[in-house]
């Protein structure tokens, strides 16, 4: 088969190899854009995905747990036996002399008292394997390194967390501008029907110019609040996208729709009580405060011995020529022990530190504790708020509605002034803002009650 393909390829025409080969190039271009093509449609929670995933915050507490995984085998290499070796070679450019003393030579008028009992090559090389059989520290430091992780890893939590409030709180106002947005497209809609209803009234004698005038002037202030809108909504999206990690210059749009968003969280958080634990800022203070329990001991392990042991193999060579060399070796084995007796007071002043530092902490969880319960009690009482107002504000709209819809009605059957219905208009779009402002504010609550609980 392969070889019935190159030939068949072989025989085409230039032109038709030249079809070929831009046929085959478009292909692949457009399969490498479709590998690459950016998703642009995003709901809150693929916009916290996305940003978990992009954020470079959350890459680099990734990393920092890396580094302390390798904290943690370097600070264990310390226990584990040491082997060393050294080679080198002494030439003497110029020997050493000793001058003996005149009853060496017993009288012989001939005797050099001058000597040298050095050899022109002095080749050595030592073996050495060394250990640590009892040392206070470097079990507490291990100890340290592994808590240093768990630090670490608490503190990627407190990362991930912040990401997805900050994306939250970025991706809301933006849904926000843009509900209001469909909402003043649809008033728009509306409007212009009006008119041209209006405009058939006027040439048909029933109402006057006024009547079309005020119908225009609100179109133009629908069309000024609209592109007002718009420019709002490109900030709102510049933010959202720069929370996210996601490319500035790339398009976004949102999928979620208020309602939907307030289906998917649940009303039983007002009965839930809070867990401590649920935060990672607390889980994080914990590891902190057991960190510091930890180097409490670190300290006070200065006023215990330590005893390390080794293993020593030395070999020499001597002599005036390298032909002539003599081997003498040597080895030895034993173990040292260092006990501190006494430090000028400095031991006990870094220990003092450490346990001043852990109180400090202590002071700081404590805080910590009864600013999440504050936390908690504020976000439930606004939370209480924003669904009465909205429930306030669902009746207002009813009665807006129908009596927009009522003056509608009168002013078509030339009972009513334009006047009249230019008043109910601008009460019902009011109304209709402020729904989509009241279920902004209960959704709001709902996400800062579900944060305050550690959701």
């Amino acid at each position: 088969m392969e070889y019935r393909l190159v030939n068949r390829f072989s025989r085409l025409s230039w032109g038709d190899s030249w079809m070929l080969s831009f046929w085959i190039f478009g292909l692949l271009a457009g399969i490498s854009t479709l590998a690459t093509a950016q998703t642009t449609d995003f709901s809150l929670d693929e916009a916290v995905d996305y940003a978990l995933n992009h954020q470079n915050a959350i890459r680099s507490a990734q990393l920092k747990i890396q580094e302390a995984e390798q904290k943690i085998i370097e600070t264990r290499a310390n226990g584990i036996p040491h082997l060393d070796a050294t080679f080198g070679d002494s030439y003497f450019l110029k020997k050493s002399i000793v001058l003996l003393p005149e009853s060496f030579g017993m009288g012989n008028p001939n005797f050099n008292r001058e000597v040298s009992f050095s050899q022109n090559h002095n080749i050595s090389g030592t073996v050495t394997a060394s250990t640590l059989l009892f040392n206070w520290t470097y079990l507490q430091g291990l100890k340290a390194a592994k808590v240093y992780k768990t630090l670490e890893e608490a503190n990627y939590q407190t990362v991930r967390r912040k990401a997805e409030d900050e994306v939250t709180n970025a991706y809301l106002p933006a849904l926000l501008i843009q509900e209001s947005e469909q909402t003043v497209q649809k008033n728009i809609a509306n409007l212009k029907a009006l008119r041209k209803e209006t405009r058939e009234m006027f040439e048909a004698g029933f109402v006057e110019q006024l009547d079309v005038d005020r119908i225009d002037l609100s179109l133009a202030n629908l069309q000024v609040r609209l592109e007002n809108l718009a420019r709002s909504k490109t900030m709102a999206l510049e933010a959202l996208k720069l929370t996210m990690g996601y490319p500035l210059d790339a398009e976004i749009h949102l999928t979620n729709a208020t309602d939907e968003v307030l289906s998917s969280l649940d009303d039983g958080l007002l009965a839930e009580k809070l867990n401590y634990l649920s935060h990672p800022a607390y889980r994080t203070i914990l590891a902190t405060e057991r960190l510091n329990q930890v180097n409490i001991k670190a300290k006070e392990s200065a006023y215990y011995p330590s005893l390390t042991g080794f293993v020593n193999y030395d070999m020499q060579w001597q002599g005036d020529k390298l032909k002539d060399l003599f081997y003498t070796p040597s080895s030895v084995i034993g173990f040292k022990v260092n006990i501190p007796i006494f430090a000028g007071f400095g031991t006990k002043a870094k220990v003092q530190q450490a346990k001043l530092q852990l109180d400090r902490l202590l002071l700081n969880k404590q805080d910590m504790e009864r600013g999440l319960a504050f936390q908690v009690r504020r976000a439930r009482i606004a939370y209480e708020n924003a669904k009465s107002n909205l429930d306030q504000r669902n009746k207002n709209l009813t009665l807006a509605e129908k009596i927009y819809k009522t003056t509608k009605i009168k002013y078509k059957e030339g009972v009513g002034s334009s006047l009249e219905l230019n008043q109910a208009e601008m009460a019902l779009y009011q109304a209709q803002q402020n729904i989509i402002e009241g279920k902004f504010d209960l959704l709001k609550a709902k996400i800062q009650l579900k944060q305050a609980l550690g959701k």
